[in-house]
């Protein structure tokens, strides 16, 4: 071949190399774009599940404080014994507490407990100048609770403040009563938080308004793949937390796998562009053998010297592309029109239960049996990339034996001399959505009971209150709570108390029998169910069923006039077609259990108009 005629073939050449060069690098990306994802989803996970954590706990507390809030609204003002007895239960388990309080009318310190440790709050008063003033006159004209921002503690330390107002209605009107405060302290609350984590994994800050107030670990402002997610905290939406990897857990996840796959990209590249100059090369000295016969034996020598170099440069190409098997994620490439593959590694067909040729088959002939929505996929694939939109789809791959596999695959389209090739890394990610199906499940169930928490219950009211009202149904509603249970606990212990809020929650679940039914720890050793489409006359045999069933647990009470367990149940049927709200309801439901409990305990009692009122003139 003539020199001058060389130089476009060469040129071809070096275009090619500069292409598979391209290409090796943008899948060497991706891959390494996948691996960062991977610390970024494990830090999301945990970053949402401290946060859904903090809220719940948070929500917990401030459900507790308004049961006490709504207890004293109802009765005109706790008696001083039973304002401590609802406060001892409410600072129980929880030691983010530094105190709970009364501050009355006047704004004057009331009652505090625990005493212990604060005395310095002993004559506290809210005056004009406290940063918490104007936010205190906000919940006292709105009626409704303010969390406020962190600030120094007259008892040391940073912490926040829950004001819950409360209110009297001596003679028909309604009247201030001061505020009932729930005051916390940021670290231990922080600390308590910190046991749901590994330590050595992740570093963490709580923030306010983007400045620090708790930190464990180095900073985390500036750290790679940190995350911060805002905090709602009732009316407060300043605080967030920031979550970032340690350097531990980074050298845990970090894989060479990137690295591998772009050495051998790269290796493969420049085999492939090799092996074309040598057939170049071949070519030329087919053509001066034809112009010289006397060099016809050294150019032959050389011809099988050149020979041997490709057969070893093939052995080398094989080994490079047996090094991709030894990936857990799926690689393959094939063109997109013919569907024909161009190198597939063995993750991509062992894992599906395919053979080699049975994989490439199945993608070339009938690509929907492999992955359904192939078509769509491909056009979104290509819309995806024009656009610069992400190209990680979430899909299902069919196994040989029908089953299904989830795979999230990253895509890479390329064209070389006018096809298009697409580029597919695939892993199965069935753990990641388990666990993201596992952390909803969590969120609204009770740790200690397994029962619904209170987030849950509160939606799953208002959404049976609104289903109801237009299928014009009845909606009944249990509160339930153990009798005697801080006595109970005193004498036998919190691990036998543990034990037996978990045996009457069993009870609680036994006995509805139907689906749609739901029983929620409502906080504390307060429970609540929900009946919906059920009458007075279903509700009352469910309650009857409840106290026969707890019966025959027979569960030993020393401090119980009755000398076992018990419980006492409020009970309301309503039409949710009035103009009541489900927050009434849960007000007319406390009101009818505080009868039961206040008739002798161990009984049903059914809410009625004005039986509260009768019942307190008595």
């Amino acid at each position: 071949m003539p020199a001058s005629s060389a130089w476009p073939a060469r040129l071809a050449l070096a275009l090619l190399l500069l292409v598979l060069s391209s290409a090796s690098v943008l899948l060497w990306r991706q891959i390494e774009s996948v691996q960062q994802q991977r610390v970024d989803e494990r830090v999301g996970y945990q970053a949402r599940s401290l946060a859904r954590q903090l809220e719940s706990t948070l929500h917990l507390e401030v459900a507790s404080l308004e049961r006490i809030a709504r207890l004293w609204n109802s009765l005109g003002r706790l008696p001083r014994t039973s304002w401590d007895e609802e406060v001892e239960l409410a600072l129980r388990g929880f030691p983010a507490y530094q105190s709970i309080q009364w501050v009355g009318p006047d704004l004057h310190m009331r009652w505090l407990l625990p005493v212990a440790g604060n005395e310095a709050a002993l004559n506290f008063r809210l005056y004009p100048e406290h940063p918490n003033y104007p936010l205190a006159m906000e919940a006292r004209e709105s009626g409704e609770q303010r969390f406020s921002n962190s600030f120094d503690l007259v008892q040391g330390g940073r912490g926040f403040v829950l004001y819950t107002p409360l209110y009297r209605e001596p003679n028909g009107s309604k009247v201030f009563d001061g505020f009932l405060q729930g005051v916390f302290r940021v670290e231990p609350l922080m600390l308590q938080l910190l046991t749901q984590i590994d330590r050595q994994a992740f570093n963490l800050e709580l923030l306010e308004n983007g400045h620090s107030l708790f930190r464990h670990g180095a900073a985390t402002d500036n750290a790679p793949h940190n995350l911060q997610l805002g905090l709602s905290l009732l009316n407060n939406q300043g605080f967030s937390l920031r979550l970032s990897p340690t350097e531990e857990l980074l050298d845990q996840l970090d894989s060479p796998l990137p690295d591998v796959v772009l050495g051998a990209s790269l290796t493969i590249s420049l085999l492939l562009i090799a092996a074309l100059a040598l057939a170049l090369e071949n070519s030329r000295r087919a053509h001066a053998l034809q112009q010289a016969n006397r060099r016809f034996k050294l150019e032959a020598e050389r011809r099988e010297e050149t020979e041997q170099r490709l057969r070893e440069n093939r052995e080398r190409l094989q080994l490079v592309l047996d090094l991709t098997d030894s990936s857990h994620d799926g690689l393959f490439i094939f063109d997109s029109s013919t569907r024909e593959l161009l190198h597939m590694n063995q993750a991509t067909y062992a894992t599906l239960g395919y053979r080699p040729e049975q994989f490439a088959e199945l993608l070339r002939d009938d690509p929907e049996k492999l992955l359904p929505g192939f078509h769509r996929w491909l056009e979104q694939a290509r819309q995806a990339q024009s656009n610069n939109l992400s190209r990680i789809f979430q899909r299902e791959l069919i196994r040989r034996d029908g089953s299904r596999q989830p795979a999230e695959i990253n895509t890479q389209l390329v064209q070389l001399h006018d096809r298009e090739y697409l580029i597919a890394v695939s892993r199965d990610n069935s753990e990641r959505l388990q666990l993201e199906a596992q952390l909803q499940r969590l969120s609204q169930l009770d740790g200690l009971t397994g029962l619904y928490n209170r987030r849950y219950f509160d939606q799953q009211l208002l959404a049976e209150w609104r289903r109801l009202r237009r299928l014009d149904a009845p909606l009944a509603l249990l509160m339930l709570d153990i009798d005697h249970f801080k006595a109970y606990n005193d004498a036998l212990g919190h691990l036998a108390g543990d034990d037996a809020l978990r045996r009457v929650s069993n009870v609680l679940r036994e006995s509805l029998q139907r689906e749609g039914d739901t029983a929620c720890r409502y906080g504390g050793e307060e429970f609540a169910i929900i009946l919906a489409n059920t009458n007075l006359d279903g509700a009352e045999q469910v309650a009857a069923r409840i106290h026969a069933m707890i019966a025959d647990l027979d569960i030993a009470h020393p401090a119980s006039p009755f000398s076992r367990l018990t419980l006492s149940i409020g009970l309301i049927v309503v039409d949710p077609v009035s103009d009541e709200q489900p927050g009434e309801l849960l007000a007319q439901g406390d009101q009818a259990l505080y009868r039961a409990k206040h008739e002798g305990r161990n009984r049903t009692c059914l809410w009625q108009p004005h039986a509260l009122d009768q019942y307190q003139a008595l």
